[in-house]
């Protein structure tokens, strides 16, 4: 197996969670009526903002899409830790997301990262 098939693993593992709850905001599942309620945020967007997480999931797998992909991604979860924050719960999946998501994008476009730094 090459890197670059590791790198889509990673990518797909850091990606899923978006789109699994992109997913669930889309549906109006409980739990995330619930905890958008904890956070202090208007329901009516929950559909609107789970087609953007599914789209932001789907960017960062795209070749021709995931530089793009992955940047949107680190907002997009980088506004999810403050709203945490802002009511003090913990966020370690947050800060595992984006991690993966740009480690696979590392991966998956190593030849070009190495030309870009000269190594």
């Amino acid at each position: 197996m090459n890197i670059e098939m590791i790198g889509y693993g990673v990518s797909v593992l850091g990606a899923f969670p978006l789109l699994g709850s992109g997913v669930m905001f889309t549906l109006h599942h409980p739990t995330v009526v619930e905890n958008m309620t904890h956070l202090n945020f208007e329901l009516g967007q929950m559909r609107a903002l789970g087609l953007a997480k599914i789209a932001v999931a789907i960017l960062t797998l795209i070749p021709a899409t995931s530089f793009v992909g992955v940047v949107l991604a680190t907002g997009w979860v980088g506004g999810a830790i403050a709203a945490h924050l802002r009511v003090h719960d913990k966020f370690v999946i947050q800060t595992i997301v984006p991690i993966m998501i740009w480690i696979g994008f590392a991966l998956r476009h190593a030849d070009e990262m190495r030309q870009l730094l000269n190594v």
